[in-house]
Formats: C-alpha cells, structure tokens, sequence
C-alpha cells in the first residue's frame, strides 16, 4: 500500500482543484481530459465515472493512467497539487456501488449523468507533489 502524505490527500478531494486524466491504448497513442468525479473512498482507491470516451477506451487496452490534480495559485510556482499514478483494479458497469455514485453525481449536475457508463476503481501505485525538486 502506497503511504499517503495527508497534505496530497487534501489535494485530491479539494474542491477547488482541476483533475487532468492521461491515459493511452496498447499502441501508446495518448490521450488527456479534464474530469471532475473523481472520489477517493479509502487511502489506496480513486474512482471516477465515465462515459463511453476515449480515455474508457484507452483504459480497457492499458491499465496504467496517471491523474494531475491541480488547484490554482497566483503564479506558476503557488499552485498547488500533485501527480498522481494509477493502475485500474476493475470497471463496473451496475450494480449498487455503481448506482450509488451515479445517483450522487446525478444529484450534482442532473441529466449530464447519464453519459456516465462505468465506474473505473483505481490503485494508488505511487503519488508525487505537482512540483518536486529532486525528491
């Protein structure tokens, strides 16, 4: 298990922070998107809802991601966040965990959840500050 520094936590379910998702398929093609229904249940697991999208795909042929978390400051060196690597542990598309987030994510922005296909589960398999020094 991946040993969790509490101030990357923050990052990750601040409110204010912008999630950026790589991703590429078997051929190494790469694909980036912004997301913004990415949950972190325990300290080793982050969900996120998708659609039928590129980065679904991607997923299905590559299991390795690596998520930015971003919160803005008022020059590039204050901002905030940190790099995030991922590995998808499994993709549900039913069942209760799965209604239970699309219902919350429902509750936030209405009828747009119903593009939402897939619950992708995540491990943490390591997680770096946005800006790192040599560390």
């Amino acid at each position: 298990m991946v040993n969790i520094d509490a101030k990357l936590k923050e990052f990750i379910v601040h409110p204010d922070k912008s999630t950026i998702l790589s991703t590429s398929n078997k051929a190494g093609e790469i694909n980036i998107a912004m997301f913004g229904s990415f949950m972190m249940p325990d300290d080793a697991t982050i969900l996120l809802m998708l659609g039928d999208n590129r980065s679904y795909i991607n997923l299905t042929e590559n299991s390795n991601a690596a998520l930015l978390v971003v919160i803005p400051g008022k020059g590039g060196m204050e901002t905030e966040g940190c790099r995030v690597y991922l590995k998808v542990k499994k993709i549900q598309d039913d069942g209760d965990e799965f209604n239970q987030i699309k219902g919350a994510i429902r509750e936030r922005v209405g009828d747009m959840a119903n593009i939402l296909k897939h619950l992708v589960s995540f491990e943490i398999l390591s997680i770096r500050p946005i800006v790192d020094m040599g560390s």
